[in-house]
C-alpha cells in the first residue's frame, strides 16, 4: 500500500511558540518546521470534519506569521500551500456545493471568489519555492509547457520533490477550476498537467497516489475528454491504493462515471465509499470528506443523470 511521504494535508494545526526578539524568533521559527512534519499525522488521522475545518483559518494565519520570520523555510512554506489548498477544497468548495444544491447562486459565487483567493496565494507560494530551488524558474515558466518541463526535469530530481511538484500543480489546477471565466487562467491548464505529471514521475505513490488520481480527473473533464486514459488512470490508482483512498472512488464517480453517463457505476462507486468504514487511518480526514460528498452526490443523482429524472 503506497504511503504518504513528505507533506500531506495535515502539515498544520499545531501549537506554536511565541515569537519575540529577532534572532530568537528566527531560531524558534526554523525549529518549528520539524514540529510540523512530526505533527502532520495527527491532523491527517483526525476524525471530525467540523473541528478540523474550524482550525484551518487559525493555522493559516499562524503560518503566514511564521513566514514573515523565515520566508525561505521550505517546510513552513509548503505547509502553508497545503493549508490553503486543503481548506479551499475541503471546506470552502464544500460550501459551494451546498449553496449550488440550494440554488443560492449569490452565496456560491461569493464562496468561489474566496476559494480563488486561497488558490492564488497557494500558487504564489509555490512559485516562491521554485524560485528558491533555481533562479531560472520564471524564465522557464515564460517559455510555456516545454520550458517548464525541461526545468522540472533538471531541478526537481528526487522522490521527495514530488510534494513540491504536486502542490504547485494542485494550486494552479484549483485556481483554474475556480476561475473558469478568465480565459488567461484557463490557458494555464497545460502547465498544471506538466507539474502533476512530474510529481507522478518522481514518486507515483506519494500521498496515496493523489497526483496520479488528479491526472485522471483532468483527463475525464478536459475538452475534449480522454475517457480511455481517465479509465486507465483511475483503475491503476484503485489497484495501487487497494481501494482505501476513498477520494479515488469519489472522483471516478463524479468525473468519469458522470461524463460517461454511467449511473450504475456512479452508484456502485459511491456506495463503496459510504460503506467502506475507516479503511485508511493514515488519511482518515480525507476519507471523511469523501464520504460527506459521496452522500451528497448520491442524494442528487438526478442532477448528474438527467435521464433518471424523466
Amino acid at each position: 500500500m503506497p504511503g504518504s511521504r513528505g507533506l500531506g494535508l495535515g502539515v498544520l494545526i499545531v501549537g506554536l511558540v511565541s515569537l519575540t526578539a529577532c534572532d530568537t524568533a528566527k531560531f524558534a521559527a526554523e525549529s518549528t518546521s520539524g514540529l510540523f512534519q512530526r505533527a502532520a499525522p495527527g491532523i491527517e488521522q483526525y476524525w471530525d470534519y467540523e473541528t478540523a475545518g474550524a482550525a484551518f483559518p487559525a493555522a493559516i494565519i499562524q503560518l503566514e506569521g511564521i513566514m514573515r520570520v523565515v520566508p525561505d523555510n521550505e517546510v513552513v512554506v509548503m505547509s502553508a500551500i497545503g493549508a490553503y489548498i486543503g481548506y479551499g477544497n475541503g471546506w470552502i468548495e464544500d460550501r459551494v456545493e451546498v449553496a449550488d444544491a440550494k440554488d443560492d447562486w449569490e452565496e456560491a459565487e461569493e464562496l468561489r471568489a474566496r476559494a480563488l483567493i486561497m488558490y492564488e496565494r497557494a500558487w504564489d507560494l509555490s512559485k516562491h519555492l521554485m524560485r528558491l530551488r533555481d533562479e531560472n524558474f520564471d524564465a522557464a515558466l515564460s517559455l510555456g509547457i516545454d520550458g517548464l518541463d525541461i526545468w522540472l526535469k533538471a531541478v526537481l530530481t528526487e522522490p521527495e520533490d514530488a510534494a513540491l511538484a504536486f502542490w504547485a500543480g494542485a494550486s494552479l489546477g484549483a485556481r483554474i477550476n475556480m476561475g473558469m471565466e478568465d480565459i488567461d487562467t484557463v490557458a494555464d491548464l497545460p502547465l498544471a498537467k506538466v507539474l502533476l505529471a512530474r510529481s507522478v514521475e518522481l514518486d507515483p505513490d506519494w500521498l496515496f497516489m493523489t497526483p496520479m488520481m488528479t491526472l485522471g480527473v483532468l483527463a475525464a473533464s478536459e475538452f475534449p475528454p480522454d475517457m480511455d486514459r481517465a479509465k486507465t488512470i483511475f483503475d491503476e490508482v484503485l489497484e495501487g491504493t487497494e481501494r482505501r483512498n476513498l477520494m479515488v472512488q469519489l472522483n471516478m464517480a463524479r468525473y468519469y462515471a458522470v461524463n460517461k453517463g454511467d449511473s450504475k457505476l456512479f452508484k456502485e462507486l459511491l456506495t463503496e465509499v459510504l460503506e467502506a468504514g475507516d479503511v485508511l487511518p493514515e488519511a482518515r480526514l480525507t476519507n471523511v470528506l469523501a464520504r460527506r460528498r459521496a452522500q451528497r452526490y448520491m442524494d442528487r443523482i438526478e442532477f448528474f443523470f438527467s435521464d433518471l429524472s424523466e
